[in-house]
């Protein structure tokens, strides 16, 4: 990534207290430290720039002729405002006590999965594949050649340095001009044309509709889900130790 701050530091644009000003609405002015701020980074992508300060000088205008509207002032928008903030506020509180020291052992996931296998049963058929790109139909033969170990063609193409993935694809999700990889048997399929050059693909593992995904595959998802269910019987806990240190009175009617 391009991080472009020796271009602010020595342009000759005019700057503000906040650094470069990049635009302007009105007097409304976004400089450096604002398209920073709004990033939510420490530092600005500089090819992003003209999308950022696009996008910031729409929403400025539109932001202005609201308030002349009132807007800013109505009722309704005000509470769901108040309402959005309050449970960000109560996230941010959530999440710093419920998550700290949350450990979850190799063994636990190992036994969730073992209880749960039938949950990660695959819904189509799937290729675990190597996917190569170039971008003439020449280089793309070498590499078919390469994959299906012709020897003759080792010394004319590294293969890796058209690696681009390397990943799991889901028959249902995978566009038409891919289809043919789930119909070809073969290991090594293509060159397969499409707008972006030529690609080849050599198949790894194939795994048929209703199979079960192995550990290695769904280890992540496991973690989480025991990450969030140790998340939720906490909350029960820590908001009845909260609760205890307010007088709390509920009408008997609706209780």
């Amino acid at each position: 990534m391009l991080i472009f701050l020796f271009f602010f530091t020595s342009c000759e644009t005019k700057k503000e207290k906040g650094g470069v000003v990049f635009a302007r609405v009105g007097n409304k002015t976004l400089t450096l430290q604002k398209l920073i701020d709004q990033s939510s980074k420490e530092t600005v992508d500089k090819s992003k720039v003209p999308v950022l300060v696009s996008n910031w000088i729409d929403n400025t205008v539109l932001l202005n002729k609201a308030i002349e509207k009132n807007l800013d002032k109505d009722s309704l928008l005000l509470k769901k405002r108040d309402s959005y903030f309050n449970n960000l506020v109560i996230n941010a509180f959530l999440n710093q006590h419920l998550k700290r020291n949350i450990k979850i052992s190799k063994n636990e996931i190992l036994n969730y999965y073992e209880k749960n296998k039938f949950s990660f049963v695959r819904n189509s058929d799937e290729l675990y594949l190597e996917h190569f790109l170039v971008q003439d139909l020449s280089s793309a033969k070498s590499i078919k050649d390469v994959l299906f170990l012709r020897k003759k063609n080792k010394e004319k193409i590294n293969v890796l340095d058209f690696l681009i993935e390397t990943k799991t694809i889901d028959k249902k999700r995978v566009s038409q001009q891919f289809l043919k990889l789930f119909l070809n048997k073969d290991s090594v399929i293509g060159p397969i044309k499409t707008d972006k050059g030529y690609h080849v693909f050599k198949i790894l593992k194939r795994y048929k509709k209703d199979s079960i995904k192995g550990l290695d595959l769904v280890y992540d998802e496991i973690y989480q889900r025991l990450i969030k269910k140790e998340e939720k019987q906490r909350s029960v806990v820590f908001l009845d130790s909260l609760k205890n240190q307010y007088k709390i009175y509920i009408n008997p009617k609706y209780q």
